[in-house]
């Protein structure tokens, strides 16, 4: 190859251009040495000529030469790979033909080059390739040794060995100057193997034989290496080239390697233990990671093969056998594994180690090995190492590492140990049995381990194992076992670690017997009996935590994976306990308690015990479970839900889809469940309802998952039927009846399947209606409204889906229920007909929404002493026909019973009365009806004329136990003639039937009327029918306008009749039996339906005696049934007076006694409704508006009584508009002399009197007689009360600090009366003032109101409303609070503002200020000036005054001349 460069050919070059010179330079070189490459191997030599075909086309031997001596490492590098080409395709290239003298070739021999390239090569890059060219070319002399002559072709003849070793080895030590040693260390091997028998010659001496100083080398160059993964691959090397040393068979006339070079050389692979152990990093994972693991794989693999070779003893020649005593024993390998670092790498490493070195030896124990004496000796050091730590246990990976060497070497083997103690290990020692490990050592590592490693326990467990498996004879291994388990139980092991380390002992089914135990079955049943006790108490509402049965034992950890292991759920033939075992658990888990408080729905599926038992009887291989049992288990799993249940539904097939097979399991779970399902809603409910809820909801749970698996579910198949019903009703369980069935319905997915249940067949819809009349509320019928009393049945109709979606199923639901009464009324079962009376009435509703409105009455009925003349009046000529009218002229010579004259269009003039007036053309209130819903109604009346109103109509002569017949006969007719309505007239008709029926019961009570004495009790009883007929409503619907109406029936003969009775019979009237009780109730509710239609003032003063006679009768005994009938019949005479010309409510005494004895029934009753209270806030309302004097009559006589009234919040409101009548218009009569001081306030007196003079004492005790002669007793208790809640300081901590809101309302009233008492005489307020300055009553009540109050109203914003008696809403405290502060700045402005100034928080300053600019100061001059502008007592002198200006003129006259005044007022 000719290659010329020309120097400095073009001086003025840019060096741009030289630098693309040079780059085509090199490109040219190497492609020239990379074609050559190429050729050679495109074409090789052929094997048997003696030179290359195309030799003298190759550059000549100075060229190559320069090249592999070349500045550029591309060149060196490229001309290394070429020369290795030769090598391998073109020997002759570079070997001569002939002997080493006689060589002819062109290139000269490789052999003299190189050691100078090894000594001279500096580049990384280089390495590797130069490498592969040294071992090429030694390989080809190698190879020739065997088919030629060795003295032609020994490659140490030209060769010198020893600067060969030199060079290389200088190079290993440097690491081939950071070349990556994963490439050239594996050729470090081949290389060491081919060189020949010799010495290092160093001075006079002779040193290590070549391979050992390469080796030596090599080792020295792991401190050069770049990384780990570098120094792993020379750490591999070097163990590699080391055991093939030791193991070599060296020839006769080999003596280089002495006694001192094989110790080195063993050595040498100690050091390369060492350093694994102690000093290679280990991370694991990464690159770095997998080097060491070869290293590891490597140490391992020689390891085994040292220990081999160290049993040969035909082959004594090797390394291995003369230095055998040395590397295995103390001062070798033992030494070696103990001086490693105690560390964890460390151990991780040995752990490897060990594993490697198991898996490839053919046996896992190994008896005979060498390595025996070295890991007994580290097993003993980490023994003692642990025994001198604090916890005296073993860390992770030391535990592993122990279970390597047990595997390894066999417990055998290893036991007994020697133990060192003290500091003299040789002359201090101790021996440990296996037992003793197991019952000591062990146990101790594992309930630390517990708490301290858990990963540490399944090592644990598994050696234990292996020490018990060589535990002989079987019953000895037995008892450590059961010692082992018994010591850790007695020790209160955490449950989790038991089971993780049982199923590590089981992870082979070969090993089951040594594990099943009669500790472990005992343990099992105990664990069992407590988490089943701890699950049950967890569910029992009556336990609370820290209950004296709550279990002194327990244990700690995950019973669920205890459980699981046991019956072998992670092996599902290995089950750990015993049958019986199994069979008590079956028991623990569906044990049947009969406690109302305990609830197992479980929706988590916490029931660990239950959930292992259900996976152990799923699975087909074990027969441990008998089908009965198995069906105890489901249908417990199917009791507590939630995810348990959901499991075994998958399971074991459960679904409505499944097999044959399962059918027959799933028929079986649906039989006890349906009939566990009957059991619980048959038995008692629980007495607390909110225990009752959470019973009912879990039952519906239950009755849900029930349907879920049946085909065909129904109401009857859950428990639910006729039976039932008729329980319910007998034992008024309705709420819990209602509440199951709710609860059950809420857990349907649709509205659709909801209907299924309940009214799909005419057999669900016989059960429906029984169901509508067992959840009817039937405690205090009377004093609750219909609304209230059905307001299940309503809450029930909205769960189907509304009345607009039942139409189709409640007609026949109304025959279902009309048959239901009409069988109870033959069969006298009369307790429950008022439920099924109240169903049916409700049914009704459905189908007919309600015929008339509530206030019909009033928006189209016309009053005749409101009527004017030129009024525009719709008159009724027929029924449902209305023309337009005028009124033309009202007529008064009949007076009181007006008429009129009337003027239709295109008619004549006619006179009529203003019963055939209406306000409206059509009445709004009344439904059309269609010709669907008039088939219907004529349909549904006829048949309920037919079987429950005609068989039961009371005559003369009728029995007295037919009453509850009677009365639901006449509440049939009600329904007919208010929600069904009549539309057929005629001969036939339902409207006949009724009108004959009801006439003839009108001619039999006055004929029982006219001989009264001898028939009192038919009396009651035809009486009692007319007005539940008529609409009363007792159990029913009540009629809204009353029947007589639509009827048109007269009721003038009775009206007389019983009037006359009154007026003649009224000694006899008044005993107290208990029929005559019956007939006053019966009179005052046919009044109740009959009284609006009483015409002239004189039947409306009888009726006003008759019902203050009745009063004194009904009310004697504070019955709130009677008063409720009684105030019916009061409010229908309130209607009738108010509609009466020539009858005035105020002048009369009965009204007043009346309102009196109903007044003190409300003070004094106690067992009471809101609607109670409701109807006779609708009674004070008419007085307190139409007639106060009667309602001031009551307030007087029952004021003290009406404080204690304000306590009760269903009764505050009509108290305290009672209360306030009083107080407005109280006034004193009392002479000062006469004024008697409470004795409350006489102690009082006596403690604020001492420290005063005489002169002030008087003073004083005369302000508090004037407080006491407008204040009542009962008055100057509560101020002074409401004063010593807040006159210690109190904070709002403090328990007598309460925020009651009838302290407010008695303050407002107080503030009244002292109003009142001021406007009487103005000393008054000075001496009242002085009574409350002492009281401190304005500060308390101002702190009280404070902080309740807010004071952030509108300017426009009327707070007065709060206590308006027509505010129909109950007092709130919130606004009175408000009220409360307005009122006393007003009233007391002077003590208010000196309490703002001593003792006004400070938080609460700003916004009281704010309140009085914005809301007292001008609400209360409008208040002044309305009030100037009403008075009456100025005389000549006329007052006027604007509260936008705030000027108030007064004019006056003098003589004859007039004066104005004008006086303008100031903000605050």
């Amino acid at each position: 190859m000719k290659t010329t460069k020309s120097a400095d050919a073009a001086a003025g070059v840019a060096e741009s251009e030289r630098e693309e010179m040079e780059e085509r330079y090199e490109r040219v070189v190497l492609s020239v040495l990379m074609g050559l490459g190429s050729l050679v191997e495109c074409e090789p030599e052929n094997e048997n000529s003696q030179q290359y075909a195309a030799v003298d086309a190759f550059p000549d031997s100075s060229s190559v030469v320069r090249m592999m001596q070349s500045s550029r490492g591309s060149f060196r590098r490229e001309t290394y790979n070429l020369v290795g080409k030769f090598c391998q395709f073109a020997p002759s290239l570079v070997l001569p033909p002939g002997n080493e003298t006689e060589r002819s070739s062109k290139l000269i021999s490789l052999a003299t080059l190189i050691p100078n390239l090894l000594a001279s090569e500096k580049d990384p890059s280089n390495f590797v390739s130069l490498l592969e060219l040294i071992l090429t070319y030694v390989s080809l002399f190698r190879g020739r040794e065997s088919a030629e002559s060795t003295s032609n072709t020994n490659l140490w003849e030209s060769m010198d060995p020893s600067a060969f070793t030199k060079a290389l080895s200088k190079a290993l030590r440097r690491a081939c100057c950071g070349a990556p040693a994963t490439y050239w260390g594996p050729m470090i091997l081949p290389m060491v193997a081919s060189l020949p028998q010799g010495e290092v010659e160093k001075g006079d001496k002779t040193d290590h034989p070549f391979p050992l100083v390469v080796v030596e080398g090599l080792w020295e160059g792991r401190k050069s290496a770049v990384g780990a993964m570098d120094t792993s691959a020379i750490l591999s090397s070097v163990a590699e080239c080391v055991t093939y040393l030791m193991l070599r068979r060296p020839k006769d006339s080999d003596t280089t390697f002495t006694t001192e070079s094989w110790t080195a050389c063993g050595q040498l692979f100690l050091d390369c233990l060492s350093y694994f152990l102690n000093e290679a990093p280990y991370s694991g994972f990464g690159p770095g990671a997998s080097s060491l693991d070869e290293l590891c794989t490597t140490i391992a693999r020689d390891l085994i093969r040292l220990d081999a070779a160290s049993f040969d003893d035909g082959t004594t020649d090797r390394g291995i056998t003369q230095i055998q005593s040395f590397f295995w024993n103390h001062n070798g390998m033992q030494k070696t594994l103990l001086l490693a670092k105690r560390e964890r790498q460390t151990n991780l490493k040995l752990i490897r180690l060990m594993s490697i070195i198991i898996s490839l030896t053919p046996n896992a124990e190994q008896p005979s090995s060498h390595l025996l004496p070295s890991l007994k000796a580290l097993f003993s050091e980490i023994l003692v190492s642990s025994d001198a730590r604090g916890n005296k246990s073993c860390t992770k990976e030391e535990v592993e590492l122990i279970l390597k060497i047990i595997q390894f070497c066999g417990a055998q083997t290893l036991f007994p140990i020697q133990k060192a103690i003290g500091v003299h290990p040789d002359t201090n020692q101790t021996s440990l049995s296996l037992e003793e490990f197991c019952v000591n050592n062990l146990i101790r590592w594992i309930l630390i381990h517990a708490t301290t490693a858990p990963a540490a326990i399944p090592t644990d467990f598994n050696i234990g194992k292996l020490l018990l498996l060589s535990i002989r004879p079987l019953h000895q291994q037995r008892q450590v076992w059961e010692t082992i388990l018994r010591e850790l139980i007695k020790s209160f092991c955490d449950v989790s670690t038991l089971a993780t380390g049982l199923c590590a002992m089981a992870s082979d089914s070969d090993d089951i017997d040594l594990i099943r135990c009669r500790a472990l079955d005992q343990f099992a049943n105990e664990l069992g009996n407590i988490f089943m006790d701890n699950f049950r108490r967890s569910h029992d509402l009556s336990h609370q935590p820290g209950d004296t049965d709550d279990p002194a034992v327990s244990y700690q950890g995950d019973m669920s994976l205890f459980f699981n292991s046991c019956v072998g759920i992670f092996d599902r033939k290995s089950i750990l306990v015993s049958s019986s075992v199994i069979k008590q658990w079956v028991d623990l888990c569906c044990y049947e308690s009969k406690s109302d408080r305990l609830i197992l729905d479980d929706d988590e599926g916490s029931n660990s015990l239950l959930k292992a038992l259900l996976l152990l009887g799923s699975s087909s291989e074990n027969g441990v479970l008998t089908r009965d049992e198995l069906v105890k288990l489901v249908i417990q799993s199917w009791v507590e839900g939630g995810k348990i249940w959901q499991q075994a539904v998958k399971n074991y097939h459960l679904t409505v889809e499944s097999g044959n097979e399962e059918r027959l399991l799933r028929d079986q779970i649906i039989s006890a469940a349906a009939l566990s399902l009957r059991e619980d809603i048959r038995r008692k409910p629980p007495s607390d309802h909110a225990v009752m809820e959470l019973t009912c909801q879990a039952w519906s749970k239950k009755a849900v998952r029930l349907l879920e698996i049946s085909e065909s579910g129904s109401l009857q198949s859950l428990g639910i039927d006729m039976d039932l019903c008729e329980k319910i009703r007998q034992r008024n369980d309705e709420e819990f009846l209602f509440l199951n069935l709710m609860y059950l319905l809420h857990s349907v997915d649709s509205y659709i399947r909801c209907r299924e249940l309940l009214l799909s067949g005419s057999e669900n819809q016989e059960l429906f209606v029984n169901i509508n009349s067992s959840i009817v509320d039937r405690e205090n019928a009377l004093l609750q409204p219909f609304q209230d009393r059905t307001q299940r049945n309503t809450q029930l109709i909205e769960t189907l889906g509304g009345p607009s979606e039942l139409t189709e199923y409640v007609q026949n639901c109304v025959v279902q229920c009309v048959d239901l009464l009409a069988c109870h009324m033959k069969a006298d079962k009369e307790n429950d007909c008022d439920q099924i009376l109240t169903a049916l009435s409700y049914l009704v509703s459905l189908l007919f929404p309600s015929k008339w409105s509530s206030d019909s009455g009033c928006k189209d009925s016309i009053v005749a002493k409101d009527v004017k003349e030129g009024d525009t009046v719709w008159y009724e000529k027929a029924e449902g026909v209305r023309v337009k009218a005028t009124i033309v002229k009202v007529h008064t010579d009949d007076f009181p019973n007006l008429y009129f004259t009337i003027k239709e269009e295109n008619s004549p003039e006619r006179q009529t009365v203003a019963n055939r007036l209406r306000r409206n053309h059509v009445d709004s209130s009344e439904v059309r009806l269609n010709e669907n819903t008039a088939t219907s109604r004529e349909y549904l009346g006829r048949y309920m004329i037919d079987h429950l109103v005609r068989p039961f109509v009371p005559t003369l002569h009728s029995q007295a136990d037919l009453c509850v017949q009677h009365e639901v006969s006449a509440e049939c007719i009600n329904i007919v003639l208010s929600q069904i309505g009549m539309l057929s007239v005629g001969i036939g008709s339902v409207r006949y039937e009724i009108f004959q029926i009801l006439s003839s019961v009108k001619s039999c009570f006055c004929e029982v009327i006219r001989n009264f004495d001898q028939h009192l009790e038919q009396a009651s009883s035809v009486l009692r029918y007319m007005a539940l007929a008529m609409g009363y409503g007792r159990f029913t619907k009540s009629s809204a306008r009353g029947n007589l109406v639509d009827l048109k029936l007269s009721t003038d003969e009775m009206f007389t009749c019983l009037l006359d009775l009154y007026d003649d019979h009224s000694a006899s009237l008044k005993e107290r039996t208990a029929h005559m009780k019956s007939f006053h109730v019966s009179v005052a509710m046919w009044l109740a339906v009959a009284t609006n239609e009483a015409r002239g003032g004189d039947i409306l003063r009888r009726l006003s005696g008759m019902i203050s006679f009745m009063c004194d009768v009904l009310l004697s005994d504070q019955d709130g049934d009677s008063s409720m009938i009684l105030m019916k019949a009061i409010i229908a005479f309130q209607v009738a007076s108010k509609n009466c010309m020539d009858y005035s409510s105020v002048d009369s005494i009965h009204e007043k006694y009346v309102f009196q004895k109903i007044t003190h029934c409300f003070v004094n009753i106690l067992k009471t409704s809101t609607f109670w209270v409701e109807t006779y806030a609708s009674i004070l309302k008419y007085y307190a508006k139409e007639v106060p004097g009667t309602a001031l009559h009551a307030a007087n006589i029952f004021s003290n009584d009406l404080y204690e009234c304000l306590k009760f919040p269903m009764k505050r409101w009509c108290a305290f508009q009672l209360l306030m009548l009083h107080a407005k218009a109280f006034t004193t009569i009392i002479s000062m002399e006469d004024v008697v001081i409470p004795s409350d306030t006489e102690v009082f007196l006596s403690e604020w009197k001492a420290g005063l003079d005489e002169e002030e004492a008087t003073e004083l005790e005369g302000d508090v007689r004037v407080a006491a002669a407008w204040l009542s007793g009962t008055m100057m208790t509560h101020i002074q009360d409401i004063g010593r809640c807040t006159s210690s300081s109190l904070t709002p901590e403090s328990e007598c600090y309460t925020l009651k809101l009838s302290e407010i309302l008695v303050w407002m009233l107080f503030l009244e009366i002292f109003d009142n008492a001021g406007a009487v005489d103005m000393r008054n307020r000075s001496s009242i003032s002085a009574f409350l300055q002492k009281t401190k009553a304005t500060g308390a009540i101002m702190i009280l109101s404070l902080q309740e109050a807010d004071l952030d109203v509108g300017r426009k914003e009327n707070i007065f409303e709060c206590i308006n008696p027509d505010f129909n809403s109950d007092l709130v405290l919130r606004e009175v609070a408000t009220l409360a502060v307005f009122r006393t700045i007003e009233s007391l402005p002077t003590l208010v503002k000196s309490w703002f100034h001593d003792d006004c928080p400070r938080y609460s300053q700003q916004k009281l200020i704010t309140f009085v600019e914005n809301k007292v100061a001008p609400e209360t001059l409008q208040r002044e000036l309305v009030r100037i502008k009403d008075a009456t007592s100025f005389g000549d002198m006329s007052v006027s005054g604007s509260a936008v200006s705030r000027e108030v003129v007064a004019t006056y006259q003098q003589d004859e001349v007039r004066f104005f005044q004008e006086c303008i007022t100031c903000i605050n």
